[in-house]
């Protein structure tokens, strides 16, 4: 998978995703569009989000004033895939610094 398909998938549809594959001339120029630390922050709070959405339904749930699991475990399988998704970008992330270290070696 790219890092451009990650990243639409954590932005959602209909965000535009600029990745510049290879510096220019005289080294990085900055591209249009949000920087990578804001990308990475929304995706954070989307994430947390998620949890906080998920622990609310278990709470409405166990205190019963929701009777629909189906909703509850729904929700709860949303917030654990945004936590698989976010994790494995953090791990392709930590994979290409570790090969850009060794190239530099």
């Amino acid at each position: 998978m790219t890092v451009a398909a990650i990243a639409a998938r954590v932005q959602g549809p209909g965000v535009p995703v600029r990745v510049q594959s290879q510096p220019s001339e005289g080294g990085i120029r900055p591209t249009e569009g949000p920087a990578f630390r804001d990308t990475l922050a929304e995706a954070v709070d989307r994430v947390d989000g998620a949890q906080k959405a998920a622990d609310a339904q278990v709470e409405a749930f166990v205190a019963g004033e929701t009777e629909n699991v189906h909703d509850v475990m729904i929700a709860l399988n949303q917030a654990e895939l945004h936590f698989q998704l976010l994790t494995e970008v953090r791990n392709k992330l930590l994979d290409g610094y570790q090969e850009l270290m060794r190239m530099q070696v």
